[in-house]
């Protein structure tokens, strides 16, 4: 081989042969050289950027394996189909996706991102909208709210406020806890023309103070379905529910805070002739026969009521109740003043299929009684649990009045 002359050394009169200090250039050593050109255009820097941008060879080894993998994932008649050219190329084209740098949701619009989301528990979409503004932004678009199961939780200071900020529709808060105050003034629920979409809402069992429930209730005007069962109300939170005209369901078993005077009056006189299924049972010695008048001429299309536990109520207030054609199921249990003999008159509905009326209070042959005169088409005692107005019945709960919360 020969020695290239170097003429950067300090002898340059003299070659060097040492093993240490000879240099072969790719270039000149070959014979060849660079013509020169009357361009301005620096050529070195082209090579330059060439070098720096060519990626190194694969070796034979991890291109063997490369294809071995692809052979294991393919369907066999894919493989025999390709030649071994093309599973070359398949391999150069995985590894250039591999290397390149491309935000793919970039390429996405925001309804193709919100169906992907849509896929993903709501848990974790809170940890979605911290990466970067775009998801925070389509993280709390309202499609993705419309039913929550928040039951048998905490809800801090003001998370209610921020669930109906995102305009929930259907929503379970079954044995939660809701502490005050349940909005607070930054969110949007809080300011003066929010129009909240909650239409149904299960607070059954819920741990909340009057305070708070006023506070929900006064930004609710469209609710259709609504439990309060074992809730503590008053005249206030009262108030605040009559403005949602359109209710249709009304669960206020067991509510505690209506022995206050006059609550029973104003739950009767205010109630909306759209109620379907009514429930207000253990009311005790409150409920009387005046109060299930006035229920039966504001609400003419109850379809099922349940009175259970209601002590004070009488014959007189049975016959009332064959006013109501459309009733289907009538819940009269533990109701002790009620003569078995006034139970008779309920043949004249023609609609009734179901009559519950446990408690023992009856014996078999009274029963026998009721049972011939009200006929076949008359079930009695069938359910041994009320399930009337009731959002969660047997072992669906992950539905509230049929409709699914969870996703």
């Amino acid at each position: 081989k020969r020695a290239r002359y170097d003429l950067d050394s300090n002898d340059s009169d003299r070659w060097t042969l040492s093993k240490n200090e000879l240099v072969l250039h790719s270039v000149y050593d070959s014979g060849v050289g660079r013509l020169d050109s009357d361009s301005e255009f620096d050529l070195d820097i082209g090579l330059k950027h060439k070098k720096n941008n060519s990626k190194p060879a694969e070796t034979p080894s991890s291109k063997v394996e490369q294809i071995a993998v692809l052979e294991a994932s393919l369907p066999e008649d894919t493989l025999q189909k390709l030649s071994l050219g093309e599973l070359d190329n398949l391999v150069l084209n995985a590894n250039d996706c591999n290397n390149a740098n491309i935000n793919y949701f970039d390429m996405l619009c925001d309804e193709v991102i919100l169906y992907i989301f849509h896929k993903i528990p709501k848990a974790q979409l809170g940890n979605i909208a911290l990466v970067c503004r775009r998801f925070n932004r389509l993280a709390e678009d309202e499609s993705l709210w419309t039913k929550m199961d928040i039951s048998h939780r905490t809800l801090e200071r003001g998370a209610m406020g921020t669930i109906m900020s995102r305009q929930v529709i259907i929503l379970r808060l079954a044995r939660s806890r809701i502490m005050s105050p349940p909005i607070l003034s930054h969110v949007k629920a809080a300011q003066s023309d929010f129009r909240c979409r909650l239409m149904y809402l299960d607070l059954t069992m819920a741990t909340v103070s009057t305070t708070s429930l006023t506070a929900i209730f006064s930004k609710c005007k469209r609710l259709k379905k609504l439990s309060l069962e074992s809730v503590p109300v008053n005249d206030s939170v009262l108030l605040a529910l009559s403005g949602n005209r359109d209710i249709e369901v009304l669960n206020l078993a067991m509510a505690t805070g209506i022995n206050v005077e006059g609550s029973i009056d104003f739950i009767c006189d205010n109630l909306p002739p759209t109620l379907d299924r009514f429930n207000f049972s253990g009311c005790r010695k409150l409920l009387h026969d005046e109060n299930v008048i006035q229920l039966v001429v504001n609400c003419p299309h109850l379809r099922e009521l349940d009175l259970s536990d209601c002590t004070s109520i009488t014959g007189e207030a049975i016959k009332k109740l064959t006013v109501l054609e459309e009733l289907n199921f009538l819940a009269l249990s533990r109701c002790y003043l009620v003569p078995y003999r006034s139970l008779l008159c309920l043949k004249k509905m023609k609609n009734l299929a179901y009559l519950d009326v446990h408690g023992s209070y009856i014996n078999s042959d009274e029963f026998k009684i009721i049972n011939d005169g009200l006929g076949a088409s008359v079930n009695i005692n069938k359910f041994k649990f009320s399930s009337i107005a009731r959002p969660t019945v047997g072992l669906r709960k992950s539905t509230i009045w049929n409709m699914r919360v969870r996703d």
